[in-house]
C-alpha cells in the first residue's frame, strides 16, 4: 500500500478532497493510503499555538519548528525507513510529471508539510525536509493546494489506482507532449464537428491523427517543451511536414453552420459549382459536365426540401443535397454489394468553395451528412464519384466510408459514366 500523510492545520478540508472518486475508490481497495494530520495535535503549548513572530522583524508570523517535529516524528515511526518528506513551497522546484513518476516509483511513503504564514521554521526543513515542491511562479495562501495537486499526481500513478497504465501513459507530460483533444457524442454539436480520423474505426490512422495534435498542441503552448523532443524519426518527420502544410491552410470562420438552401443562395452555389468543374477539369476528372449540375437542379432539391448548404461565418462555403428517395442506378452495383438492404439516404451535388479548400470544411460536411441522415431515421449513406476523384474518394475514407462497388449514372457520351460507391453505416 501506498502511504500518503499530509501536515496541515485544515485537514478536514484536504481530507475531504483527497477521499472522493477515484482516489476513494483506491483508498477502499487498499491500494493507497491518505491521512490528514492536524499540526495544533503535536504542540505542548496550552492555546494550541504553532507559530511565533519571525526572528529579526517583519511581518507575518513563522510555524514552528518543534511541532512541526513531533508531528513529523510521530509519522516517522509509523512505518519501516524514514518516510520521503516534502515541503510545499513557493522556493522549491516546480512540480513536473517526471517529479510525480519519481516519488510514485521510488517512494512508499510520502510526508508532505503545508506552510502558512510566512513559511515555516528553516531548522526543521534542514533537518526532516528531503526536498521543496512548488506548484509554480505564484504564491497561494497556504501549502493545503499544493499538496492536494501533488497527493493527486502520485496517486494516480500508483498501481492499481487506475484500471490500466494506459489511462496515464496517454496524457500531457507523459512523454513530453501535451495530450490531443477529446471528443465524444454527438457528431456535431453547436455546428462544429468531430474531426473524421476519429470516425473511421482505423486505430492507426486514429493514434497517428492523435499524435500529430499533440505536436501540435505542444508547439504552439509549450514552446520549451517541445525543444526537448526527439523528432528525428521518419514517421514524426512526415507528421512535421503535414503540420506545417496544414497551417498554411486557411481556417474557417465561425460558427460553420448547415441549413436549407434558399434562393438567395444560388449565385454563390453556381459559383461553387463553377470552381469545383474548373478543378475537375484541370485534374482530369471526367464527372461533371458543362450543363450539370445546374441551377434548375438546385431549385427541385430546394423545393423537396433536399439542398442544404454550410456557411462560414455566414457566408456559403459549400452545399449538398441529400435524400432518402432511392436512387435507381445503385439497384445495378457491380463488382461488389451494399452492406445493406436498409432504407439509406444518397449524396449527391456537393462542393466546398475554392477559398476553403484544405481548411476542414470537407469534413464538416461529411458530418453533416450522417446528423441529418439520423434526424431521418437512417442507418445508411450512400454516394457515388469518380474513380480519379481523390480528393472525395479521400474524404469518404477518412468519414469513415467504405469501398462497395462500381455503378454507372446517367452521363450522355462521350462523358465517362462509371463511378465507384462508398457507403457508410451510422453508428
Amino acid at each position: 500500500m501506498y502511504c500518503i500523510d499530509i501536515i496541515t492545520l485544515f485537514p478536514d478540508t484536504v481530507g475531504d478532497v483527497l477521499s472522493e472518486s477515484i482516489l476513494g475508490r483506491a483508498q477502499e481497495r487498499d491500494f493507497l493510503r491518505i491521512a490528514t494530520h492536524q499540526l495544533r495535535d503535536y504542540t505542548v503549548n496550552k492555546q494550541k499555538q504553532v507559530d511565533d513572530y519571525p526572528y529579526g522583524g517583519g511581518r507575518g508570523a513563522v510555524l514552528q519548528a518543534d511541532p512541526l517535529f513531533r508531528c513529523w516524528d510521530h509519522l516517522r515511526g509509523q512505518g519501516p525507513g524514514r518516510p520521503h518528506t516534502i515541503y510545499l513551497s513557493p522556493c522549491g522546484k516546480t512540480f513536473t510529471q517526471a517529479d510525480a513518476k519519481r516519488l510514485a516509483w521510488e517512494h512508499d511513503r510520502l510526508i508532505l508539510v503545508c506552510g502558512h504564514y510566512e513559511g515555516i521554521d528553516q531548522r526543521f526543513i534542514d533537518e526532516c525536509v528531503d526536498e521543496e515542491i512548488s506548484l509554480g511562479d505564484f504564491v497561494l495562501t497556504g501549502g493545503e493546494i499544493a499538496a492536494m495537486a501533488v497527493a493527486d499526481a502520485v496517486s494516480r500513478l500508483v498501481p492499481g489506482v487506475l484500471s490500466d497504465p494506459e489511462c496515464f501513459q496517454n496524457e500531457s507530460h507523459w512523454d513530453g507532449l501535451l495530450e490531443y483533444p477529446q471528443y465524444s457524442r454527438p457528431e456535431v454539436w453547436h455546428g462544429r464537428a468531430v474531426p473524421p480520423p476519429l470516425l473511421t474505426g482505423d486505430h492507426a490512422g486514429v493514434e497517428r491523427w492523435r499524435r500529430k495534435q499533440s505536436l501540435l498542441r505542444t508547439r504552439e503552448r509549450r514552446p520549451d517543451l517541445y525543444e526537448q523532443l526527439d523528432l528525428s524519426s521518419k514517421e514524426d518527420q512526415k507528421l512535421l511536414a503535414e503540420l506545417d502544410r496544414e497551417l498554411s491552410r486557411p481556417i474557417l470562420p465561425r460558427p460553420v453552420e448547415c441549413r436549407p438552401a434558399e434562393e438567395g443562395d444560388i449565385p454563390a452555389i453556381m459559383e461553387i459549382i463553377a470552381q469545383a468543374r474548373a478543378w475537375m477539369d484541370a485534374n482530369g476528372i471526367d464527372q461533371w459536365t458543362e450543363e450539370y449540375p445546374a441551377a434548375a437542379d438546385y431549385r427541385n432539391d430546394m423545393a423537396r426540401g433536399e439542398c442544404c448548404v454550410l456557411t462560414c461565418g455566414g457566408a456559403v462555403g459549400a452545399v449538398f443535397t441529400l435524400y432518402a428517395r432511392p436512387e435507381e442506378s445503385y439497384d445495378a452495383i457491380t463488382d461488389g454489394k451494399w452492406g445493406s438492404d436498409e432504407p439509406y439516404a444518397s449524396i449527391h451535388r456537393c462542393a466546398v468553395a475554392e477559398q476553403w479548400r484544405g481548411s476542414g470544411l470537407a469534413g464538416e460536411m461529411a458530418a453533416a451528412w450522417a446528423e441529418l441522415a439520423r434526424g431521418m431515421g437512417l442507418g445508411w449513406l450512400r454516394i457515388d464519384t469518380h474513380k480519379k476523384n481523390r480528393a472525395m474518394v479521400g474524404l469518404l475514407r477518412k468519414s469513415g466510408f467504405q469501398y462497395r462497388g462500381n455503378v454507372l449514372v446517367g452521363a450522355a457520351p462521350p462523358h465517362d459514366p462509371r463511378r465507384v460507391a462508398y457507403e457508410k453505416k451510422l453508428k
